[in-house]
């Protein structure tokens, strides 16, 4: 049995300290890295200044639970800090609304306790300490009271000066309380004759001891010590306390490698310089296995060398400092001493620069990180708008006996223990019953050719390809060693690595680091913490096994869609969710309330965890992969071990027998092939009938273990489904957890009154199948769907907009975390959607992205490309129609390669859905179906092209048989005989763009000479269409269209075309600049300078600020004078002339004595003329007389954006900027720039263009006017 010392850690700052603990996160760094010294287990802090939506600071960076009790305003307010390794379960909370104190009564393990943190008013107030006592006692349990009480209890101990009649009142009620509740101030226990203070006044000299925990009598047997620190980050000393809790276990030190470490070339160049050594020395003595483990064991001693060196040097230095603050303190607590005093200062002062350095370093990569990265679509922003995710740590857990288990370890122990039997094989000597059932099946297999490619040797560029597919910040394996040292270091390391696989492959086994991983736990969503099943098991392998796998899913990916059926589309190439959804729907409307019909939703448990080996080997056997390759796959299958991890706690390993690991890029298509075999027998049983659509059965929609199976004939076919399952189970470990599988029967009378309950779960509701609620009702859909995502956009984007974040990070929110949703949608319920719905959520965007301020451009502008002059807002609507047209594009494709929905469609016309695309004109095609989902396609193909102002009148796709139209065509046979030798379409009758003649036509397509006057017909329907015989032109949307088939990115394209066709535009803009400078600026200029904008600078409020400038949003005098008359229009700055925007920026006087400054030191830094064009200072539009070369022309642009950065910082002032103010900005946003390039492996690119720059600033005194 392990004790762990549980700290309880109290923190007092002033308000001037915790002032800038909120807006200084140098000073949040320190607190935390001082806690972190500490090794800090739960922490008061008292005095935060931190309002309800500034937590999310302290939130996002503290590793545990926080629990606050805010004011109104940035005053008072306490905080508990609960780190994650310790087992705090929160039963009730007292939350005080003035933000003096804060009660969590709660346990850890068995232990009740109660834990209350306050902040006490500086007067004698005794009542607040009666209300927060009464308060306290109606908690059962243990106390530990802690925080600063503003009151001494003892003044001839606890004050310097030995004396003090201050607060009697409070000091009386406390020791009342004391004595009633049996609390004990512990550290005067530990110390009963001891002197020493924890807080100093500077105004009256003196110390006193005011800060204190009060614990339970109980707990006193438990303390291991108490003790104040040095009085260094405020004028309040911490005080730490130990108590120990027994059974609290924790854990050993498990190496994880931080990858900001390469980001130190030192570090780099290190590791270099080991990685040559190693490699060097160890050549062919042993096997490449045992080199390649003992390299990973040896790279990471020298890590942990550097690492610990540099961490040991200092916190050498920081504990000497707080050392020698200690050592003065204690004789200041004597007698004051000024020149103590002093000394004190300096040391503080000291200590003070050496934290805050190292966390200035680390925070200039932070901001860099900003700078490049804050408001892009990425993880940086993703971390900004998330909602702060629930605390992964497992504090309870319901064990096989039904006993609630708290105890850390034990709590691991029975995670353990279940893992270890779900990965236990159940099946494994059962394959006369396996071979009886596949045996029946008639498997496709790779041809010799696709073989031979999947079997061949690999090769380091294989490596190579699959490493860079890999993503960074990804947890690493239980080598601790991620991703981003093999990328860094590939070079280097790819070539033995392919050995250790080529030589593992020989051998038959993988090395032991390569053949473990760690499985830690991801709670589903809306599932008990309690339950065992309850939690994910991802498999944190070992970064070289990830790369053996990806190269291995690389090699078999584009050959799965030969091998597996087109009704399965998950993990398959070409293959996608809505095929699945968009079926389901269409069945549902052709069978609506049909007799005898059901669709039934199967829920697979733990359906990746409990595949068998055996049947998996077999399988992939029988589908022809061949011994080579399945020689790879039996390698990563031999002897696997793992170890689960829970609260810090990692398991001893254990052995696995079945099961598909989570988190390994080749387990999605071995399980697709493990699948595919149940599903084909489940379409060859005669005895399962499924739902038929005009010739057609359709029996089933797969998405990976998402099934669902169309059933007809219930009384037979639901039997026979659940015998085939039952057997299938019963040697591939594939089990239906049918509670959790859901029936839906189409007739409402049978789905009522059903009789299939006890078999599977009937819901006559509907059920979620891949994130879509399908409901019986089609009417239903569109709400059921839409509006709970509208309402949740609705309330993310209100919470986000406190954000403090500008308009392009807002739009980069909305196209991130936003859009992918609504596209989701889009593309699976393929129906029309009211007007409503895109007027709400465009009201949503702007109220969103203007921060409920009044728009300074309209939306329809900003939905535009950059060049055009817009920050590529999504428009919904055309996402919208751009997700049907690439439904519609499957309406061109092969029939034998279409997805199964669009065989449904199909039905309901009597011609290809192609040719009924263009048979008859759109009002006429929607009479002739009902079919919501095809009628929506149709209408939206029509929309896209009235809108793109290519109305289709006759497109060389039209018919010429079955097109109602061309009357002869609806009713001569001999038309259809045409389409049978291939005259099928209009653009058949061209070649080269010419009408053919009718004898070539007799040549090329074997034309009877009876049919010239069925020639003439077509001929004069087409003049009369075209008036001219010249070939119809495809519209753009078609164009795409033939071209992009088989493309990917259809959506994105079809978007971009439609925003092309927006006859929006900025053009005003430009007319407005053209008026103030009385110059014509070309088309082509503006839109250059609209799209260099966006272009120029990583920095996202770089790019906004030349954007505002260029779209004239800033607020002149003119303007207000316009909202306030009695506000003057005169300039701020030169207060003689007409305020205009032009004035503000360029036409004042005192504006241009900045402008002659600026480019006068632009033109030293550059050695060029560089002339006062407000062409080229306002827009970058550089005159033909300045020419100069890529580097100087960078130079020049950002040279130009600080100075326009300069006028908006002091656009409201009345004094002009100045030219060392420039200076400042040049170089605060080069440092940043410096790091771009230093990441991004470009440093001497950087020299070249900014030398000039860096060696002015060595000459110039930064700090002058």
């Amino acid at each position: 049995m392990c004790n762990l010392v549980v700290g309880f850690f109290f923190f007092f700052f002033f308000f001037f300290f915790f002032f800038f603990f909120l807006n200084n996160l140098v000073k949040l760094k320190q607190i935390l890295g001082k806690l972190k010294q500490m090794k800090s287990s739960v922490v008061f802090l008292q005095e935060t200044h931190l309002i309800k939506d500034d937590i999310g600071k302290v939130t996002k960076r503290w590793p545990g639970q926080v629990h606050y009790a805010s004011f109104t305003s940035r005053a008072r307010g306490v905080m508990i800090l609960i780190h994650k390794s310790i087992p705090f379960q929160l039963k009730g909370q007292c939350i005080d609304p003035s933000g003096r104190y804060i009660i969590l009564n709660g346990t850890i393990l068995t232990t009740q306790i109660n834990l209350i943190n306050l902040y006490a008013p500086n007067e004698d107030d005794p009542n607040f300490y009666q209300n927060l006592f009464l308060t306290i006692s109606s908690y059962s349990g243990n106390y530990v009271i802690g925080g600063d009480f503003n009151c001494v209890l003892n003044p001839s101990y606890d004050r310097s000066s030995g004396i003090g009649n201050a607060h009697q009142q409070t000091q009386r009620v406390i020791e009342k309380y004391m004595s009633d509740l049996n609390l004990t101030e512990i550290w005067r226990y530990l110390n009963p004759n001891k002197k020493e203070f924890s807080c100093f006044s500077s105004t009256y000299k003196t110390f006193s001891r005011i800060d204190y925990f009060l614990i339970s009598n109980n707990l006193i047997s438990k303390v291991g010590k108490c003790y104040y620190d040095s009085i260094i980050l405020s004028d309040h000393a911490p005080i730490t306390v130990t108590i120990q809790i027994n059974n609290l276990s924790f854990s050993a030190f498990r190496f994880r490698f931080q990858a900001r470490w390469l980001q130190d070339l030192d570090f780099v160049n290190f590791m270099d310089t080991k990685i040559d050594q190693y490699f060097l020395v160890n050549t062919n003595q042993t096997s490449a296995s045992v080199k390649w483990e003992a390299f990973k064991a040896y790279i990471r001693g020298e890590i942990l060398s550097y690492t610990r060196h540099k961490t040991k040097l200092y916190y050498t230095q920081v504990g000497n400092l707080e050392k020698q603050i200690k050592a003065i303190e204690q004789q200041l607590f004597n007698r004051y001493d000024p020149l103590k005093q002093k000394e004190i200062l300096i040391l503080k002062a000291q200590y003070n620069e050496l934290t805050s350095s190292k966390i200035v370093k680390n925070l200039m990569w932070l901001k860099q990180s900003y700078y490049d990265q804050g408001e892009k679509n990425g993880k940086l922003l993703a971390w900004r708008i998330k909602k702060i995710q629930t605390d992964r740590t497992i504090n309870s857990i319901i064990d096989e006996n039904g006993e609630d288990i708290v105890d850390s370890q034990e709590i691991n122990n029975v995670l353990k223990a279940y893992y270890e039997n779900l990965y236990k094989s159940e099946y494994a000597n059962f394959s006369e019953r396996q071979n009886s059932f596949l045996d029946k099946l008639n498997f496709p297999t790779l041809s010799n050719e696709d073989r031979c490619k999947l079997e061949g040797n690999l090769s380091i560029e294989e490596l190579q390809e699959a490493l860079q597919c890999m993503n960074n910040g990804k947890a690493p394996g239980p080598d601790g060693i991620p991703v981003e040292i093999y990328k860094k270091f590939a070079v280097k390391l790819m070539p033995h690595l392919l050995d250790v696989f080529n030589e593992s492959l020989e051998k038959g086994v993988l090395p032991p680091s390569l053949r473990s991983a760690i499985i830690t736990l991801v709670l589903k969503p809306g599932k008990s913490p309690k339950d065992k099943s309850s939690y994910r098991p991802i498999s944190l392998m070992s970064c070289d096994t990830k790369i053996l796998c990806k190269v291995l899913s690389n090699r078999i990916e584009t050959l799965v869609p030969n091998l597996i059926m087109n009704d399965q589309n998950g993990f398959v190439i070409g293959r996608q969710a809505f095929h699945n959804t968009r079926r389901v729907f269409n069945i549902l409307y052709k069978k609506q309330n049909a007799k005898d019909h059901a669709v039934l939703s199967l829920d697979a448990e733990k359906a990746f965890d409990r595949i068998e080996w055996g049947y998996l080997f077999e399988t992939l056997k029988r589908f022809g992969l061949g011994d080579g390759y399945l020689k790879w796959i039996r390698l990563l299958y031999t002897e696997p071990q793992a170890e689960v991890i829970t609260n810090n706690q990692i398991s001893k390993p254990f052995n696995l027998s079945r099961g598909t690991r989570q988190g390994c890029p080749l387990s999605p298509l071995l399980f697709l092939f493990a699948v595919e075999p149940l599903a084909m027998t489940i379409r060859n049983s005669p005895d399962v009938k499924g739902i038929t659509v005009g010739e057609k059965e359709h029996c089933l929609s797969l998405f990976a273990d998402d099934i669902i199976v169309f059933l007809s004939n219930l009384k037979t076919s639901i039997p026979t489904l659940n015998n085939i399952l039952s057997e299938f189970k019963g040697f591939s470990g594939y089990k239906i957890n049918k509670n959790k599988s859901a029936l839906l029967i189409l007739n409402e009378d049978e789905r009522i009154n059903s009789t299939y309950n006890r078999q599977f779960t009937n819901t006559p509701e509907g059920f979620i199948y891949l994130g879509i609620k399908i409901t019986p009702n089609i009417k239903t859909i569109i709400a059921t769907n839409y509006d709970p995502l509208v309402k949740k956009i609705i309330d993310s984007l209100e919470r986000w907009k406190a954000l403090p974040i500008s308009i392009i990070g807002r739009i980069n929110i909305i196209k991130m975390s936003v859009l992918p949703k609504l596209l989701y949608l889009f593309q699976s319920i393929p129906l029309p959607l009211p007007t409503s719905f895109f007027s709400t959520l465009n009201k949503t965007f702007t109220k969103f992205i203007w921060n409920d301020k009044r728009p300074r451009l309209r939306l329809s502008l900003l939905y535009l490309p950059y060049d055009r002059g817009g920050l590529r807002v999504p428009n919904i609507k055309l996402y919208y129609w751009a997700a049907q047209l690439c439904t519609a594009m499957y309406y061109f494709k092969n029939t034998d390669t279409s997805p199964a929905w669009v065989d449904l469609e199909n039905s309901e016309t009597t011609h290809s859905l192609q040719t009924y695309l263009y048979s008859s004109p759109i009002k006429t095609l929607k009479k002739y179906t009902k079919n919501p989902f095809l009628r929506n396609t149709i209408s939206v193909w029509y929309e896209a092209h009235n809108f793109l102002e290519e109305g289709i009148k006759l497109s060389g796709l039209s018919p010429i048989w079955g097109n109602s139209v061309f009357i002869p065509g609806r009713n001569d046979i001999g038309f259809k005989n045409w389409m049978l030798k291939g005259i099928s379409q209009i653009k058949d009758l061209y070649e080269e763009g010419s009408l053919m003649s009718f004898q070539l036509m007799v040549k090329y397509y074997g034309l009877p000479q009876n049919h010239f006057f069925k020639y003439l017909q077509v001929r004069s329907f087409v003049y009369s269409q075209m008036k001219t015989y010249t070939e119809p032109p495809l519209s753009t949307i078609e164009n795409y269209t033939l071209k992009h088939l088989n493309s990917r990115g259809n959506l994105s394209s079809f978007y971009n075309l439609l925003l092309e066709g927006s006859k929006e535009n900025s053009l005003s803009y430009l007319s407005a600049w053209e008026n103030d400078l009385q110059e014509n600026i070309s088309k082509e200029e503006w839109e250059e300078s609209c799209l260099f904008a966006q272009t120029h600078s990583i920095n996202t409020r770089c790019r906004l600020l030349q954007y505002k400038w260029l779209f004239r949003t800033y607020i002149t005098p003119v303007k207000l004078n316009k909202f306030n008359p009695n506000i003057p229009d005169c300039c701020t700055k030169c207060r003689e002339e007409i305020g205009t925007l032009y004035h503000c920026m360029w036409e004042c006087k005192e504006m241009q004595k900045f402008w002659k400054e600026t480019l006068c030191l632009i033109c030293q830094l550059t050695e060029e003329n560089v002339p006062l064009d407000p062409k080229l200072c306002l827009f970058h539009m550089y005159p033909s007389t300045l020419v100069v070369n890529t580097k100087k022309r960078k130079l020049i642009d950002f040279s130009l954006l600080q100075a326009k950065r300069v006028i908006a910082l002091k656009w409201k002032e009345t004094q002009r900027p100045f030219s060392n103010q420039w200076i400042k900005e040049m170089s605060s946003n080069l440092a940043l720039e410096k790091l771009t390039y230093i990441i991004k492996g470009r440093l001497k690119e950087f020299y070249s263009i900014w030398n000039s720059f860096l060696h002015f600033c060595n000459q110039v005194n930064l700090t002058g006017e």
